[in-house]
Parts: structure tokens; sequence; C-alpha cells
């Protein structure tokens, strides 16, 4: 018999309160490793499907509608192979944050890993595309960090990066030409709240090679920031990444600054409530 606490909410309203306690009893005993290394297979399966069904309907165009397939607005004709090998463009986002992890530290720029990827590492596997990254970069910085990249096979689009060039905008995407992966780079912003999440962020293993070790957001930051987004875009996604994170982390948070941060930020009721739904009942 299965125990639900008053107020739970199950991730998807096609689960039974039962089963969605009883899998995430299951997920809390994995480690961050193996929830990503699941939503991994998951996410190259879901290419893979999406793969040979274009290859079916167009197989001619195969390069071109299945780059267009994984970036969506932000594909370019220029950045499509032309050489039908479409074998590198089923891996997961750890394989761009595996390239973009040596130039960082080349330069010496502190980053995290945040968004849909931090959210399976530390939650509920499922698929995501892009990579999220939270980097402190100086501007005078960006031009040879923008060379690193290109050398090492990103497109790197000029118009954003000539606004961020003149203290304009503060996101600029990255495409790998080959493996025809995203990742949205965030230049860090100098606020407190900020500026505690580059401290807080964690080294974590993404598999079983140094080579596979990034720095993530902990996962206090990362419920906060998605309960910011969430209150700006009401996505119902980050709500129930927010639960993710909460049902597998559980009493291993640190509510103290989960709650002095949420005063802070204006989110204690959004906080409090997804505490409860998350059948947790620690209080402030």
């Amino acid at each position: 018999m299965v125990t639900v606490k008053p107020g739970y909410q199950p991730q998807a309203s096609d689960t039974s309160l039962e089963t969605d306690v009883y899998e995430f009893a299951l997920l809390r005993q994995k480690s961050n490793r193996d929830r990503w290394n699941m939503a991994a297979r998951l996410i190259q399966w879901a290419k893979k499907l999406s793969l040979r069904s274009i290859q079916k309907s167009r197989p001619v165009e195969i390069n071109r509608y299945f780059a267009q397939a994984v970036l969506g607005d932000k594909w370019a004709p220029e950045l499509t192979p032309t050489d039908g090998d479409t074998t590198m463009w089923v891996q997961d986002p750890s394989a761009i944050a595996q390239l973009l992890h040596p130039i960082f530290e080349q330069f010496n720029i502190p980053y995290y890993i945040t968004g849909g990827v931090a959210a399976i590492l530390y939650g509920e596997p499922r698929t995501t595309r892009d990579l999220d990254v939270v980097i402190n970069l100086q501007r005078e910085q960006l031009t040879l960090l923008v060379v690193a990249l290109e050398t090492s096979g990103f497109y790197c689009p000029p118009g954003a990066i000539e606004e961020l060039q003149a203290g304009q905008g503060q996101t600029f995407s990255v495409t790998h030409m080959t493996m025809v992966l995203n990742a949205d780079l965030v230049l860090n912003s100098d606020t407190p709240f900020d500026r505690s999440k580059m401290e807080r962020r964690r080294l974590e293993s993404f598999g079983e090679t140094d080579n596979q070790q990034f720095w993530v957001a902990s996962p206090e930051d990362l419920v906060l920031a998605k309960l910011l987004w969430r209150q700006r875009s009401q996505s119902e996604k980050q709500w129930r990444d927010v639960l993710g994170v909460l049902k597998v982390q559980g009493e291993t948070l640190d509510f103290d600054y989960l709650f002095q941060w949420s005063d802070a930020l204006g989110l204690t009721e959004a906080l409090s409530q997804a505490i409860v739904a998350a059948g947790l009942t620690t209080e402030p």
C-alpha cells in the first residue's frame, strides 16, 4: 500500500497518485548520473525514431529536414552537413557539454549548466533538446571565446555576437555543425542571486570518465530559477521540473536557503505550493 500525502500532485494528469509516488521512490534510489543516463538513452531513442521517419518520407533531403527538426527556428542552411552522415545527430546534450567544458576551462570562464539538463540530473528523466549554460564572461573575452568556439566546429551567429560586443543582449546560441546540437550561452547577471548561483554550482558526473564531469547549478538554485521562469511564462514544463527535483532530492535539499531566497525573490507562496505538491512537509 503506497501512502500519498494530502496535496500531492502527479507529474501528469494520466498518472495515478500511487504510481507517481512509487516511480519517484525508485528514482530516488538512482544516482544523478544514473538518471542522466536514463534520459540520454531516451533522447537518443527519440532522435533515432525521428531520423527513421524522415529517412522514410524524404530519403533525398534527409540532411536538411532532420537538421530543421532538431534546430527548429534556429536552423540555417549553412549548418547542414552535406555528406549524408547523420550518425552524430543522435547524440544527447552532454556531448556538446564535453566540447564546451575544456574551452571554458582554457579561458578560466566559470560556468554552470541549468535548464532541462540540470532538471534531469536532479529529478525526472525526460527528453530535452538544447543545453543551457550560464557563464561568467568579461565582454573583452568574447572575441577570444568566439574564435575558440569556431575552431572547435561551432557556428556563432554574427548578429548576436555584435549585439553582445555593443553591450546589448545577454544570450547567444551556438550550434555544433557536425552534431547539430545547440547550446544557449547566457552571460551571468551581476545580482546577488545570480552571484550566489555561480558560487554554489556543483561538479557533477555524467559518465564514467573525468571528461564527462561538468559544472551544474545546485538543485536549490535550479528550483528557484524554474519558479521564476514559471512566474514569467506560466510554463507547466517548469512546474513539472520543479516537482521532479523536489520529489527526488527531498529532505536532502537546503530548505533554509530555499526559503531565504524565495522570500527575497517573491516566490515563497509558489515554493510552499510546490513543496506540498511534491509530498514534502518542510516549512520555513
